[in-house]
């Protein structure tokens, strides 16, 4: 069993969300780059906005947020630090996330991933349950990954 643990982030957690959002997809995406703190705590206010922080033997590992759509729960923001990528953590990852959006009493989850997106996001992605909805081209895809 893993030793990956997920709490949910609040106000006082706008400056971690903020370097976690930023560290887990460095080389992978680039909204909210711009975003100060300000805009971090006004965003994190938003009730159906919530922000998971992942952790294993108590040290930062990564994170994901939910968001309650009309028809279901998006997670964005979601990946591992890159010290901890690659030792099947993400799985476990995404179950917590998994787990927690069906806790918000839905029925449909969704996530979003690209070409640019880290290589193991897509099999892990697959082999959780999820399935390719549609597929499109990326406008402006990200040319390097750390």
């Amino acid at each position: 069993m893993s030793s990956l643990r997920v709490i949910r982030a609040g106000t006082r957690d706008v400056a971690l969300c903020k370097r976690l959002w930023s560290d887990v997809g460095s080389g992978f995406w680039t909204e909210r780059s711009r975003w100060d703190l300000a805009r971090w705590r006004k965003h994190l206010l938003e009730p159906n906005v919530s922000f998971w922080i992942a952790s294993v033997s108590g040290q930062e590992a990564g994170c994901f947020e939910l968001t309650r759509m009309a028809r279901g729960v998006r997670i964005d923001g979601f990946g591992l630090l890159s010290p901890y990528r690659g030792q099947g953590l993400g799985r476990d990852l995404l179950s917590a996330a998994t787990e927690q959006a069906f806790a918000m009493g839905v029925s449909k989850i969704w996530l979003h991933t690209a070409t640019d997106d880290h290589p193991n996001a897509l099999p892990n992605y697959l082999a959780s349950g999820y399935r390719i909805i549609r597929e499109r081209e990326l406008k402006n895809p990200i040319s390097s990954r750390s």
